[in-house]
């Protein structure tokens, strides 16, 4: 249910940064949308790197402790697919967002604003992603093996 909740949070954020950038006359929204397939990946890049880490670390405190880490590990696999998809959704209404087929067919400025709401969305949800990989990394970091 948490998940819901912060999925509504993220699309109505995106929504409004996409109508204050059209509201506005910005043309962020535009250059956001050249960029955000070189930043994501970026991220992406990162954020293996990251996770990497945290396997590691669990494996040692694995070998230790005898703990499983069941959900930790599925956690970090979802948060790699995850993040594939929103790459690749990302790629896909960067190649539509410009498109003149739709441009003709649907209200550009509506359609352009949607597009803008789901790539906002993309960013926002790596955001989150980010974070709780940092959190993780931090947590396992801070970790006492002691305890």
């Amino acid at each position: 249910m948490n998940n819901i909740y912060k999925i509504i949070a993220f699309v109505s954020i995106s929504a409004f940064f996409a109508f204050l950038a059209m509201k506005l006359e910005s043309t962020f929204a535009d250059k956001f949308s050249e960029n955000i397939l070189a930043l994501l990946t970026t991220l992406f890049a990162i954020n293996i790197a990251s996770s990497t880490l945290i396997a590691g670390k669990l494996r040692d405190i694995q070998e230790k402790t005898g703990h499983q880490f069941i959900k930790t590990k599925k956690s970090l696999k979802n948060s790699f697919y995850e993040q594939i998809v929103l790459i690749a959704v990302a790629f896909i209404i960067g190649l539509v967002r410009e498109s003149k087929y739709f441009e003709i067919i649907f209200d550009y400025e509506s359609f352009k604003m949607t597009c803008n709401t789901v790539l906002f969305f993309i960013f926002i949800s790596y955001l989150e992603i980010i974070r709780d990989i940092g959190k993780s990394l931090f947590d396992l970091l801070d970790f006492n093996d002691n305890k």
